[in-house]
């Protein structure tokens, strides 16, 4: 089933890295930090509204996950509700695009509608993250799974790049507000389109048919699961702390365009250097990452996003400021790189939806982190709510030294992985 070489195994695996390139370079024109929350800055939005993006968008992936497992946990086929998804996000990305432009001067329309959309993807994301992992999981062995996200994010990222480049003509030509980043959405939102219809192609093994499980019952196995399984608990335990971390991330844009007096077309070089940030830090991690060493590249990456929030702290020019988004995006790279992994080492096959849908159902509480961080940031500033953010990711670097269960679980994964590629 997973030979390297031509044939099924190796179609899905390369529709799944297109997927990941192709999203990666649409994630450029709707970027939470550099592009919608600077688009929201100018509209005029308060700070809880700017902080709601990240939450919408991460919030929205994570919490219908559960629910979803539940729905499909006992169905050998999940790609069809995956497809079904794929229609939703397609209109509202349309509905989202035709509102900035019949509707430029009017701001609060603009605002709410485009907040709507975001929030509607957001969650069609989050309902086809299960069968998206469910399906990843069967058609890509633990021994190639650092080599198909290091593909997924490394190309992706140098689309993304070249998005980048775009972005920084976008937004210093002549088109005005809002209409340049109507553009810069409809660019966006082709590309998603295409990624969305990439993974459709894949062609789904049969998964193991298990027996239907309610949403309660499947809620109430929660709390024995987190119970029961130590090296679960922990690995959630360090991802809600990672994640309530990034609560100062959609404001380190804000930060350099009002307090250090950088141009809005800054934002493009911006994206630039994360995203050149993003490809390095995917093709080091990558090998590690093939290798087992998940743990070790969990602990860069929140090490990469403490490193972050001190300089935000520390640096004085927005030239400078620029190596704050080349931190972040390095760490949240082997962040993503390393939570898929250690989530599918840490997963029985058989209760494999149910360890997914927990976790990301669970992990959408700490996503609403940047709200959180937008009303701090009127009460105690940005500079101190930057604090609490290196505060947040060294006590999450702290418990990530307790996963000597979850190393071993991940050597096993690979090692089980490598016997099936040679049998």
């Amino acid at each position: 089933m997973y030979a390297k070489g031509i044939g099924p195994p190796n179609r899905n695996f390369w529709l799944g890295v297109y997927n990941g390139i192709l999203i990666n370079g649409a994630e450029a024109f709707f970027h939470s930090t550099l592009v919608l929350a600077p688009f929201l800055f100018t509209l005029g939005a308060p700070a809880f509204i700017i902080g709601s993006i990240p939450a919408l968008r991460v919030g929205g992936w994570f919490l219908p996950q559960l629910f979803v497992a539940s729905r499909l946990a006992h169905q050998p086929f999940k790609l069809p509700w995956y497809r079904r998804m794929t229609l939703v996000r397609v209109v509202a990305y349309v509905l989202m695009v035709l509102t900035v432009f019949l509707f430029a001067e009017r701001a609060f329309v603009v605002m709410v509608m485009v907040l709507i959309m975001i929030a509607l993807v957001s969650v069609a994301n989050g309902i086809s993250g299960i069968p998206f992992a469910d399906v990843t999981a069967k058609v890509v062995p633990h021994y190639r799974l650092g080599t198909y996200w290091a593909l997924r994010n490394a190309i992706g990222g140098v689309l993304a790049l070249l998005s980048g480049l775009l972005l920084r003509r976008l937004l210093s030509g002549d088109n005005p507000f809002p209409q340049n980043f109507g553009v810069i959405f409809a660019i966006g939102a082709a590309l998603s389109t295409v990624s969305y219809l990439s993974f459709c192609l894949v062609r789904e093994p049969a998964g193991q048919i298990t027996i239907k499980q309610p949403f309660r019952r499947m809620i109430r196995r929660i709390p024995d699961l987190l119970r029961q399984d130590v090296s679960f608990r922990r690995y959630i335990r360090v991802r809600f702390l990672a994640m309530l971390a990034v609560l100062a991330d959609p404001f380190y844009a804000v930060y350099a365009l009002s307090e250090l007096g950088a141009p809005t077309s800054s934002l493009g070089l911006f994206v630039i250097l994360a995203t050149a940030s993003s490809i390095i830090a995917n093709l080091v991690f990558r090998t590690s990452a093939n290798k087992g060493r998940n743990v070790d590249v969990l602990q860069i990456g929140i090490a990469l996003l403490f490193t972050t929030s001190l300089a935000a702290l520390l640096l004085p020019s927005w030239q400078s400021f620029s190596l704050v988004f080349m931190l972040s995006a390095a760490g949240q790279a082997g962040m993503n790189i390393a939570a898929w992994n250690l989530l599918y080492a840490v997963s029985p096959d058989e209760d494999r939806l149910l360890y997914v849908g927990t976790a990301n159902s669970l992990l959408s509480l700490p996503s609403l982190a940047p709200i959180a961080g937008g009303l701090l940031t009127g009460v105690i500033g940005l500079r101190s709510t930057f604090v609490l953010a290196a505060a947040l990711a060294l006590t999450a670097l702290g418990f990530a030294f307790r996963f000597r269960e979850l190393r071993d679980l991940d050597r096993q994964a690979l090692e089980r992985s490598n016997d099936s590629g040679n049998g």
